[in-house]
């Protein structure tokens, strides 16, 4: 992917993912083609993210994604994909 532009969000995403998942890659990609910053939460069975997650969000699915900025959490990588193309492209 190549760097695309973008506005920069007032406080860092929150990514929960799987390192091995693809659907996880393509957000990974995107926040680093929108060159956003966020944390990465690993949540790898065994890891203690994975309850963090449930705790959160109520289930373990990833990818997900915390949008501090907007108030936003979603699941589904398009959804989320189609959230920083529309909040964060320039």
């Amino acid at each position: 992917m190549t760097a695309r532009p973008s506005k920069a969000p007032e406080k860092p995403l929150e990514l929960y993912s799987f390192e091995a998942s693809p659907y996880c890659k393509i957000v990974r990609e995107a926040l680093c083609a929108f060159e956003l910053p966020y944390h990465l939460r690993n949540v790898a069975r065994g890891s203690p993210g994975r309850a963090a997650l449930e705790t959160r969000a109520g289930r373990v699915q990833v990818p997900y994604l915390v949008d501090p900025n907007t108030g936003s959490a979603l699941f589904e990588s398009a959804d989320i994909v189609r959230h920083l193309e529309s909040t964060y492209a320039a």
